[in-house]
């Protein structure tokens, strides 16, 4: 056996190794948000709901309410945690 024909062969047999390791692990292990809190996986609706239409009442932006510049998410003002030289809004969460 040449040396090439060798190395494949032990590569073949590290990614076999590896690959069954990586699929043993996945469905062992738990994962963890930065809060060390167990993340539960997103088990998802499997009907289709193309078809279906959606009806949402949207309202304007409230007096009491900003656009945060960066996440672009409308925020009580009570969530302002700068406001930059432009004039535009950080909330807390984007700060």
């Amino acid at each position: 056996m040449t040396s090439t024909a060798e190395e494949e062969q032990r590569m073949s047999s590290e990614e076999t190794v590896s690959l069954e390791g990586l699929k043993a692990s996945e469905s062992d292990s738990t994962v963890m948000d930065e809060d060390g809190d167990v993340v539960e996986p997103l088990q998802l609706d499997p009907r289709d709901v193309s078809d279906e239409e959606i009806n949402l009442t949207v309202k304007p932006r409230q007096s009491n309410e900003f656009t945060c510049s960066e996440c672009f998410l409308v925020q009580k003002k009570s969530m302002i945690a700068h406001v930059e030289s432009d004039g535009s809004m950080i909330c807390r969460d984007c700060a």
